[in-house]
């Protein structure tokens, strides 16, 4: 296995300009009644100590309105009367580089929320972060400080596809220490998404290196592929038996897609007791419809900066 986070070069990605303000960054609390955005402290001030904490971290250049965001919270909210979203906007939406330059900062910002949080006796155990890409480390960064700092560790982080380009070292990203359980969904690994293993229960969409079949008419697959994991973990929110993985007994039965373990529940409901490495196979029909365009920033692509819209 490796970890070659710096196969993209850093040229391609780099940005002039950052100015993260950390005091203007929000959150977003959906509910029943509705959704609002509100401001770190006042998100702290409606927790209950009876509330399970469920907080979704986007990816770079998602925003709260886009069809990554809304799809996840939709569908957690259909488990939970409320969720919680951080806007990554300020820190996210701007040169690759500055926006992974921004994860510690929004890591620390996050943990300043829980240990305010943990000083007025919520169960830091009942907390679930869930982050796509860029978000999926922020997640772990937070875990860390709060395993270093708090002497107590997160509940449980999902991370989705877990960005790769300039997180090679394995200890400056997402790792299995930093919650109880830590559960990941690989859908574009060794690309734009960490190929390791770096849960407790790790699930390969396909493959280690396999092309998203969903994705297969598009020139420029990657996006598509990245977004999978996003898609995958909502539909499991709404039915735990849409993304079920066969356990692998070895690295090499993974990349020869020839895993036969049991068939066992992954993404939402997956099991904390499950460890390991896991395979799913996608049963993909061509849809009637043509897809919605989810517009995205693509460094891969400098002839058509800032935005280019894809289809996912």
């Amino acid at each position: 296995m490796s970890a070659l986070g710096e196969a993209v070069p850093q040229q391609l990605l780099f940005s002039r300009t950052r100015s993260l303000e950390l005091p203007l960054t929000r959150m977003v609390r959906y509910s029943r009644s509705g959704r609002r955005a509100v401001s770190v402290a006042a998100a702290r001030a409606r927790l209950r100590r009876s509330d399970e904490l469920v907080l979704y971290v986007p990816g770079w250049w998602n925003t709260p309105d886009d069809p990554s965001s809304q799809a996840i919270v939709n569908a957690l909210m259909t488990k939970h009367s409320s969720v919680y979203l951080l806007d990554t906007r300020l820190s996210f939406c701007r040169g690759y580089v500055t926006a992974v330059s921004n994860v510690p900062p929004l890591s620390h910002l996050l943990f300043g929320f829980i240990q305010k949080l943990h000083k007025s006796g919520y169960p830091v155990s009942s907390i679930h972060l869930i982050g796509f890409s860029l978000g999926a480390h922020v997640a772990g960064f937070t875990g860390k400080l709060v395993r270093q700092n708090l002497n107590t560790t997160l509940g449980r982080i999902t991370a989705l596809d877990p960005a790769r380009p300039c997180f090679a070292r394995p200890q400056l990203r997402l790792a299995r220490e930093d919650a109880q359980f830590v559960h990941v969904i690989h859908s574009n690994s060794g690309v734009l998404g960490i190929e390791d293993p770096l849960g407790h229960a790790d699930v390969y969409v396909n493959g280690v290196r396999g092309k998203q079949p969903e994705c297969q008419d598009r020139s420029i697959s990657l996006e598509c592929d990245h977004a999978q994991a996003w898609k995958l973990y909502s539909a499991s929110a709404v039915n735990d038996r849409s993304l079920m993985g066969r356990r692998c007994s070895s690295w090499e039965e993974l990349l020869q897609n020839e895993c036969s373990g049991n068939e066992t529940v992954m993404g939402y409901s997956c099991s904390t007791n499950e460890h390991g490495m896991f395979l799913y196979t996608s049963e993909y029909q061509q849809p009637a419809t043509p897809t919605p365009q989810l517009r995205v920033f693509n460094p891969f692509n400098l002839l058509r900066w800032p935005f280019r819209a894809v289809d996912t």
